[in-house]
């Protein structure tokens, strides 16, 4: 048997270079992805999200997905846009209630999704399993960010953890002793 774990964000909130001294900690919605104002100028926008670790064991997990809740998808068709974003481990850590454009955190290490619009109104997982790993194995779990790898991305709007379908890590603790069904006969498997 395996038990499930779902892990609420310690905080969430966005940053974007067309207000790049604000911050947006308070609102119901992250956004990661550009809003094109010209064929010449766009806003880009960042999500960042912080996960408190201590109660996970590495040696007990299997995958372990980011989910996020897609409210919507801003594609604009007068440019090339696209709907694809990338999850970035941040290397430093950041204060969610200040945190802006200008300050936000150096990140590295690329997961790369797309967003289809079939998504909204509904959660997507990805797997970040090795962002969480090295958390865990490095001692610097500083949060991931979420962002365009390019300048003609769509605007993908995200619930908050100030809404009521917030992101979440979710996994599978595995036990030692487990059952699974593999054509139709049961066996029991033990580690031992």
């Amino acid at each position: 048997m395996s038990s499930i774990i779902k892990i609420k964000p310690l905080s969430t909130t966005y940053v974007d270079s067309g207000h790049a001294n604000q911050n947006f900690c308070e609102n119901r919605n992250i956004f990661a992805g550009s809003f094109h104002k010209s064929a010449c100028s766009s806003v880009m926008f960042k999500s960042l999200i912080n996960f408190d670790l201590k109660d996970l064991n590495s040696h007990d997990l299997s995958n372990i997905y980011l989910c996020l809740y897609v409210k919507d998808i801003n594609s604009d068709t007068s440019y090339y846009s696209n709907s694809i974003l990338s999850i970035y481990k941040n290397l430093e850590p950041f204060n969610n209630s200040n945190v802006t454009w200008n300050s936000s955190p150096c990140s590295d290490y690329p997961i790369h999704f797309t967003i289809d619009p079939s998504n909204v109104g509904k959660y997507i997982k990805i797997n970040i399993t090795s962002i969480v790993e090295s958390w865990l194995k490095n001692n610097d779990n500083y949060g991931i960010s979420i962002e365009a790898n390019n300048y003609y991305s769509s605007l993908i709007k995200f619930a908050s953890l100030n809404s009521d379908k917030p992101p979440l890590l979710y996994t599978q603790n595995m036990d030692i002793n487990y059952e699974y069904n593999n054509y139709n006969t049961l066996v029991n498997h033990s580690c031992r």
